[in-house]
């Protein structure tokens, strides 16, 4: 078993036409007044200050850093003008060392996306594509507060084959507040278009969000347990049957097509990160830029909520991340990489887990089984 851990970068593109009902990531809505006169001026909106500042961390990154893997998050990259996303591109190539790059992704919202930006984004390395669809139902789209609608979902699907992507991923949701019937139509349209990978997550009512106070006033109803439960169940079913290979807790691929990028999180890699509120993970801390524009403008070298995990710590850390991916964690190996049993780090819970079918070791290797996928959260943290 190889213990070499690769390296990735995360650049952050802060701006959004509009914030998500559901969203807590760090991000800008721009534009003013309705969506349609959003959509229509939010191309002529110009970032200048913030790729300056980004070249600058770009620069500042260590000389020997060669990563394996490039993703470029939001945030909405694709809000960003042709030619301003085109000089993003640019700035990545000219300051970061790529000659072991395997693959470069770049997140896409379907209401902002056309075939000049794809067939660019293509042209300038671009190998795997991260489509924001969430939904191909207009009303669970219009709920969750979208620009887009399904058929726009559907064209932008369309025009990224056209450019050429041959890695083109969906990002879709479930557990959502409403009546829907949003998983079988999901299916039906992932089984006529396609796709090389589908993130299908379940939604979170995380603190700040609009969701989270609209629930909190009781306007909006969580689905019951059981729903979400059978409605999971339908989507690995679903997918399997459409010959998708689930690797992790909420990611299903083709063969050949996983997320190398997030491959590296969930087994405990590095990487470095650029942008407001990007987070790095380099030689055993953690740290993150400021969640403020402004003061990564000020100072894009400027970097917060600084840790430093001791050995314990950080193979906790791993554990608890190798045990999203569906292969689970390598026993010998994560001993010789981390000097942790990975028995002594789970204590009596590993006998608890076992016995309610919850967690088995086979093949050397200790793996979550589906039983516990979607309580996976309770059980990690136990491990933190």
């Amino acid at each position: 078993m190889s213990s070499v851990i690769p390296t990735g970068l995360y650049v952050h593109v802060p701006f959004c036409i509009r914030k998500c009902l559901y969203c807590n990531f760090y991000v800008i809505p721009l534009g003013e007044g309705p969506l349609p006169r959003r959509l229509r001026d939010f191309r002529s909106l110009k970032h200048q200050g913030y790729l300056r500042a980004l070249e600058q961390e770009l620069q500042d990154l260590p000389q020997d850093f060669r990563p394996e893997t490039v993703y470029i998050g939001g945030g909405t990259p694709t809000e960003l003008p042709l030619e301003d996303l085109s000089r993003l591109f640019t700035m990545i190539r000219d300051h970061v060392d790529l000659s072991r790059l395997t693959e470069l992704s770049c997140e896409a919202n379907p209401g902002t996306l056309d075939q000049e930006m794809a067939d660019m984004m293509v042209e300038n390395g671009v190998t795997r594509m991260s489509l924001g669809v969430q939904s191909f139902h207009d009303g669970t789209l219009e709920l969750l507060g979208r620009i887009h609608n399904a058929q726009e979902a559907w064209n932008a699907f369309t025009l990224l084959r056209k450019a050429g992507v041959q890695n083109l991923s969906l990002d879709l949701l479930f557990g959502l507040p409403t009546l829907c019937e949003t998983v079988s139509c999901n299916l039906e349209a992932i089984d006529t278009l396609r796709p090389d990978h589908v993130s299908w997550y379940s939604l979170e009512y995380e603190e700040g969000t609009a969701f989270t106070d609209l629930r909190n006033r009781g306007d909006l109803v969580d689905p019951p347990e059981e729903t979400t439960e059978r409605e999971y169940a339908e989507i690995r079913r679903g997918l399997h049957h459409l010959g998708f290979h689930q690797y992790e807790l909420f990611s299903f691929t083709q063969p050949g097509h996983e997320c190398l990028h997030n491959l590296n999180y969930w087994k405990g890699g590095e990487y470095h990160a650029c942008g407001p509120s990007a987070h790095r993970h380099v030689n055993g801390t953690r740290s993150a830029n400021p969640s403020d524009l402004q003061a990564y403008l000020r100072d894009s070298a400027q970097q917060g909520n600084i840790e430093h995990l001791d050995p314990e710590q950080k193979a906790r850390e791993r554990l608890l991340t190798q045990l999203r991916v569906t292969q689970g964690v390598h026993i010998e190996t994560f001993l010789q990489d981390t000097g942790y049993s990975i028995h002594t780090l789970l204590g009596e819970a590993y006998a608890t887990w076992k016995r309610v079918g919850w967690m088995e070791e086979r093949g050397g290797y200790v793996r979550l089984l589906p039983d516990a996928y979607l309580i996976s959260d309770a059980i990690f943290r136990e491990l933190i």
